[in-house]
């Protein structure tokens, strides 16, 4: 697996920031690799700079040793993530400063996408009342529009009807 995001010093609520706003930035990680062919690694507590060929680690700003931690964030990601991904793994790994959480997601089945996002990110404020549909390709995020989603709805409509394509 060759795609990874990090979540530098991003916790459920990190200093400063709403409880929501932590939980849809993680459930918005993971439903990237979700929605991706290849799956990926997201790192909590590793921070980054894209040095032009990609992220780069620059520091690693590890959590506060928490022994509920692993629940915590299942928890966040089923009530913000829809469907629940195939086999994803959390795993605590212990850093001399506290620790670093890796969240394995594994290529997804296709009839699972997509895989939607309760709540969005909108000026950097969460909201509950929106959904977001998020994607990467290598090390980037592709935004869905308001088109593709309707595409898709459509055409799976006109096949529960029997409507013939073109």
């Amino acid at each position: 697996m060759s795609h990874f995001t990090f979540l530098g010093g991003t916790r459920i609520r990190a200093p400063g920031d709403s409880p929501f706003r932590g939980k849809v930035s993680l459930a918005q990680a993971v439903a990237r690799f979700c929605n991706s062919e290849e799956g990926g690694l997201v790192i909590v507590g590793a921070e980054t700079k894209d040095r032009g060929s990609g992220d780069n680690i620059v520091r690693i700003c590890p959590m506060p040793t928490n022994p509920r931690v692993n629940r915590q964030y299942q928890q966040a990601l089923h009530n913000h993530l829809y469907p629940p991904p195939d086999a994803i793994r959390l795993e605590v790994t212990q850093y001399p400063d506290g620790d670093l959480l890796l969240i394995d997601i594994p290529p997804q089945p296709e009839e699972l996408k997509p895989f939607l996002v309760h709540g969005a990110l909108v000026d950097g404020h969460g909201e509950g009342a929106f959904i977001s549909i998020v994607r990467r390709r290598d090390d980037v995020s592709i935004p869905t529009t308001a088109a593709m989603i309707h595409s898709t709805i459509a055409a799976g409509r006109a096949l529960l009807r029997g409507t013939p394509e073109g």
